[in-house]
């Protein structure tokens, strides 16, 4: 297979901004080049529009590294060395890779060709101070911004946060309906309300929607009481706040308190068991009470679709007869079964007895203490069937909630819920 020359060219805005090369404009340079010294090769053209040099995760780029590895590339022509790489690890990469592939590598108006060892040292040389010019320009731009947050102006691009309106040097003013409506969240979190539960609330209520995922960080944001965090600095005072001390205080508490006792699946007893009649696999939610210093927590199965939920104690109440009378199925008929086998070999043992004290192998006080042995296993084996070790009403509800988990997993598999009737409609469960 005859090899082919890679022409790569790359731009980003901000490159085409500050030094006009565009991607027409290094073509030109790289075919004048291409026409000198390889005029008879076949050209293949791999163009990386709008993508940073930051690192070698372009699309083209990766396309031309995987032509050049299956032996389709003898030599790579770019316009600049910085057009491939402005990092000084992802450079050595990639002349490393060139020269394991058999492979040149040029940059035309940098005069650099890798073929020799002076070449390879410019390289690395010319890569060191791009890299240095990236980060003497990002530090800049920092420099920059933090500036403006200094003097008080909002240094992100697009919307103003939530909550405030930009003004036209760039400072933020509180955008009085959006203040009500996060202060009317953070009272509604605080008197225990859920995320989710809240989400709709404010959708009902101002018409907001906000997926409940991210209102917590809505919330809790320290722009909320005025402080702006930028670059691993606090700015005080930055934007008039929106929530007084005291509230955000509370409301921190509150998320704290619901962080230490985050609710794992455990603590829902029918996790991912409970359907609506409507089909819908409900959710579960709970909403955190407080009396008098001491905090109680409830948990429902909802039903986006209908917008109905369940209380886990209803349902507990509801499922349990049912339950205990599938488990008292279940466990008479494997009883039965394990018994019907003890008392059958039993009663082989028994004339297994018999036969050898009628053939004179075993004399009548040792055939009369085995048989009254054997009748007195018999006996028990028969007595086992009517006590069953079946989960009590009483004896669920000490469960720990672990323990009431497992107990309902193992035996159920679907549980449907009527809103309507208020009632459990039917129950599945494992098969045994």
């Amino acid at each position: 297979m005859k090899r082919i020359i890679a022409m790569y060219l790359r731009v980003s805005t901000l490159d085409q901004a500050r030094n006009g090369y565009g991607l027409g404009d290094q073509e030109v340079q790289c075919k004048k080049y291409i026409d000198l010294y390889y005029p008879n090769d076949e050209v293949e053209i791999y163009k990386d529009d709008g993508y940073s040099a930051k690192n070698l995760e372009r699309p083209e780029m990766a396309r031309m590294l995987d032509d050049m590895k299956k032996g389709k590339i003898h030599t790579i022509i770019a316009f600049k060395l910085d057009r491939l790489t402005r990092n000084v690890v992802d450079t050595y990469k990639l002349i490393k890779q060139v020269m394991d592939y058999n492979c040149s590598l040029v940059a035309v108006v940098d005069r650099l060709d890798i073929t020799s060892a002076n070449g390879r040292m410019f390289v690395g040389l010319l890569s060191l101070i791009s890299q240095w010019e990236r980060e003497v320009i990002s530090e800049r731009t920092i420099a920059g911004l933090e500036q403006m947050v200094r003097s008080g102006k909002y240094p992100c691009g697009g919307k103003a946060p939530y909550g405030w309106n930009k003004t036209e040097d760039g400072k933020l003013v509180i955008n009085e309906d959006e203040a009500e409506i996060i202060n009317y969240m953070t009272d509604c979190y605080i008197e225990g309300y859920s995320l989710k539960d809240i989400s709709k609330m404010v959708f009902a209520k101002y018409g907001y929607r906000k997926s409940w995922r991210h209102l917590k960080e809505l919330l809790i944001r320290k722009l909320n009481i005025g402080v702006f965090e930028f670059h691993g600095a606090s700015y005080d005072d930055f934007v008039p706040p929106i929530m007084n001390l005291n509230k955000y205080n509370e409301l921190l508490k509150m998320a704290a308190h619901r962080e230490v006792h985050s609710l794992e699946k455990q603590t829902y007893t029918f996790h991912h068991l409970v359907y609506c009649s409507c089909g819908e696999m409900m959710q579960h939610v709970c909403t955190i009470k407080h009396n008098s210093g001491v905090s109680t927590i409830y948990r429902y199965y909802y039903c986006s679709k209908c917008n109905k939920r369940v209380n886990q104690s209803f349902l507990e109440k509801e499922i349990f007869e049912t339950l205990f009378l599938e488990e008292f199925r279940i466990k008479t008929i494997e009883k039965h079964k394990k018994q019907e086998l003890i008392l059958s070999s039993l009663d082989v043992k028994k004339e297994e007895v018999f036969n050898a004290y009628k053939e004179n192998i075993i004399d009548f006080d040792t055939y009369k203490f085995t048989m009254a042995k054997l009748e007195k296993e018999r006996s028990l084996a028969l007595k086992e069937l009517t006590s069953l070790d079946i989960v009590s009403n009483s004896k669920y509800f000490e469960m720990t909630q672990d323990e009431k988990y497992a107990y309902v997993h193992d035996m159920i598999s679907k549980i449907i819920f009527d809103f309507d009737e208020q009632i459990v409609l039917s129950i599945q469960f494992k098969k045994k």
